[in-house]
């Protein structure tokens, strides 16, 4: 979390200061504190977005919401979170189909279907090897 607090304080440090404004004190301070125990150097490039920075995916996350929360205003707060409801809705939707019983069951019957079934090797005793060799060798 040290780690985290640290990339997004820094991110912050390249924001304009009326938008930082915005963010409660309180939760400025929680983050600085946290961040201070972070060994982690971060560097910054102005020339690309936030996505494209080489921070941690956690970091873009609180960084999202700390913009969702305090930092826009309520139109663009009904758009982002229709936005997020749909891909909640989406990643739910994949989940169903991956994990759907019928399905899990259908790909195995598959398997099983396509697969060879185990050859049994019938062991012969030795005498019994003898034995055969020789009938082989008269019935010529």
């Amino acid at each position: 979390m040290n780690d985290i607090a640290n990339e997004v304080v820094s991110v912050l440090n390249y924001m304009e200061q009326d938008l930082v404004k915005k963010i409660p004190i309180k939760f400025l301070d929680f983050l600085k504190n946290l961040a201070k125990d972070s060994n982690k150097k971060i560097n910054i490039d102005l020339n690309k977005s936030l996505l494209e920075q080489n921070i941690s995916e956690e970091s873009k996350d609180l960084i999202g919401l700390i913009y969702y929360n305090y930092l826009v205003d309520e139109n663009e707060k009904k758009q982002i979170l229709k936005i997020w409801s749909n891909n909640e809705r989406e990643y739910q939707k994949n989940l169903e189909n991956k994990y759907n019983l019928d399905n899990i069951f259908k790909i195995n019957l598959e398997n099983e279907n396509n697969s060879e079934l185990p050859v049994v090797i019938k062991k012969e005793k030795l005498i019994d090897k003898i034995i055969k060799f020789i009938k082989n060798i008269f019935a010529k």
